[in-house]
Formats: structure tokens, C-alpha cells, sequence
């Protein structure tokens, strides 16, 4: 199946279809090979993204040549977002290397600037094909963060295809998600929602998220854990550098079928056309 150019099509079906997308960070070929095998091997729609920092790593189209490629052998929709993008001129390269979609990161913006800033990114975004992600966390100096509904409900009128909420997850740590502030979040913005801080997160309470219109997870920690965890345990004992990067891929891919199964996404590639 080839690479999903337009992340607002997948995006969109997830929503429709009652699942959520797992959106894996990668920073290397042997990560991102991992979770498009997981997603080959459970039959599931996929997204693929990359941090800013890890993109020192490799240029926006240095990654976006390799996911399309391995999307293009793959029988599963995968899709490229960058994540965390930190404002227009990021989303703009990104876009013109040929991510599928971008999040619009307005941490420490006024609403007003986030709303602005918003409209003009949505405008290019959409003109690319592609798909726009806005963080909708609390625009208060003093506040903690959570996300004020109509708040959210006005950052997807400004242009965005997807909000992502701060519902009490936390990245890289144990939590438990505020599901009546998400469930007022879902009924005012009427689309799809995303959560970050994925891995962490108490299974229960993702699955009750997915129902109340999540439609994408970020999950980095979790796979970052697994990959560390190979390098400083087994690296003494493997013989090779090839068997290293095997047993990484193994742990990377095994976190990813995790996540795809418990967001519902496993099986669901076969009812997406692009």
C-alpha cells in the first residue's frame, strides 16, 4: 500500500471507525523499520514521527524519503508527522520535505496567538495535502495545563484537523487520564483528539479515550526504553553489530504491537483506501 500523503484521510478514518492511531517517534531506520513491521505483521494503520531534536539526526527529507520507502514495501497505511514542531517555519519544511502532517506546538502562546497562528498554519498545511496538528493545553500563566473545552472547541475552528488535549497524561511516567474533562474536551470539539505522553498511560483509561474520539496516541518513551534497554544490557554479549541492531529492532517492534493492539488498530488497514 503506498505511503499516506494526506494525514487528514487517515486520520479522519480512525475517528470514523472507532480506533486510535499509534503514532511511534523514531530516530533510526531500525526504529521505524520495527514499527512498520508490527503494524504489517497485526494488519494496522501506522504513523511514523519525528521529534525536532532527532531530526539532527537525519534532515526532514532524509526522513521522509526513508518512511516512504518502507511504507511503499509495506501492505499497511503509514503516514510521517513531525512532532512537537516549533512554529510556522518548521511545519513550512517538514511539509515541503513530504510529511503527511505536522503539529503546530503554541506552548507559552496566548490564545489569541495560538488561534492566529493556527489559521496560517492550517492554510499551508491544507495547500500541502496534508494534515495539521494544534496542542490545546491551558492558555493561563499559573494554571497546570489542562485543557479548557471550548478553549479546544476553538483551536479546531481556527484549522485544526486534530487537538491534542492535556488530560492528565504524562510523558515517559504512570498516569491516569482526567476522562470526565475528556469527555467534555470530545463533546465540544466534535474531532478527532490526540494524546501525549502515550506510554505511560494506565491501559484502561486509553481504552476509554479511543472511545471518547482519540484518534491518535503518542508513544516515544516506551519505545526509546526498549531500544536503551538492548544497548546497555546485551550489547557485551552479542557478537556483532548486526545482532545488536536485530534485538533492538525485536524490542522496538514488540512495544509497537502492544500499542497497536490496545488502541484497537490491529486489523483496521484493511478497511482504509486511500
Amino acid at each position: 500500500m503506498p505511503y499516506v500523503s494526506d494525514g487528514r484521510k487517515l486520520i479522519e478514518h480512525a475517528f470514523r471507525h472507532g480506533y486510535a492511531l499509534p503514532a511511534f517517534n523514531f530516530c533510526s531506520l531500525e526504529m521505524a523499520k520495527a514499527c512498520v513491521e508490527a503494524a504489517e505483521e497485526l494488519q494496522a494503520p501506522v504513523i511514523l514521527q519525528t521529534y525536532p531534536a532527532d531530526l539532527s539526526f537525519g534532515s526532514p527529507r532524509v526522513m521522509a524519503a526513508m518512511v516512504r520507502a518502507l511504507a511503499e514495501e509495506a501492505g499497511v497505511p503509514v503516514m510521517l508527522h513531525l512532532d512537537h514542531g516549533g512554529g510556522l517555519g518548521a511545519v513550512v519544511e517538514c511539509l515541503r520535505a513530504g510529511y503527511s502532517s505536522a503539529m503546530l506546538d503554541g506552548g507559552g502562546m496566548a490564545l489569541a496567538q495560538v488561534l492566529e497562528a493556527t489559521r496560517r498554519a492550517a492554510e499551508v498545511a491544507h495547500a500541502a495535502g496534508a494534515a495539521l496538528e494544534v496542542a490545546a493545553e491551558s492558555f493561563n500563566p499559573g494554571e497546570a495545563g489542562a485543557t479548557d473545552p471550548e478553549e479546544a472547541a476553538r483551536v479546531r475552528e481556527a484549522g485544526a484537523d486534530m487537538v491534542a488535549c492535556a488530560v492528565g497524561s504524562e510523558h515517559g511516567r504512570h498516569s491516569r487520564l482526567d476522562l470526565g474533562r475528556l469527555e467534555a474536551v470530545a463533546g465540544a470539539v466534535r474531532g478527532p483528539l490526540v494524546l501525549h505522553g502515550g506510554s505511560g498511560v494506565e491501559p484502561a483509561d486509553l481504552a476509554r479515550a479511543v472511545g471518547l474520539g482519540v484518534a491518535k496516541v503518542n508513544v516515544g518513551s516506551a519505545s526509546y526504553r526498549a531500544l536503551l534497554r538492548v544497548w546497555r544490557e546485551r550489547a557485551g554479549e552479542l557478537s556483532t553489530h548486526r545482532a545488536v541492531y536485530a534485538e533492538a529492532r525485536a524490542a522496538v517492534g514488540e512495544q509497537a504491537r502492544n500499542y497497536i493492539a490496545l488502541l484497537g488498530a490491529a486489523g483496521k488497514a484493511k478497511l482504509f483506501s486511500a
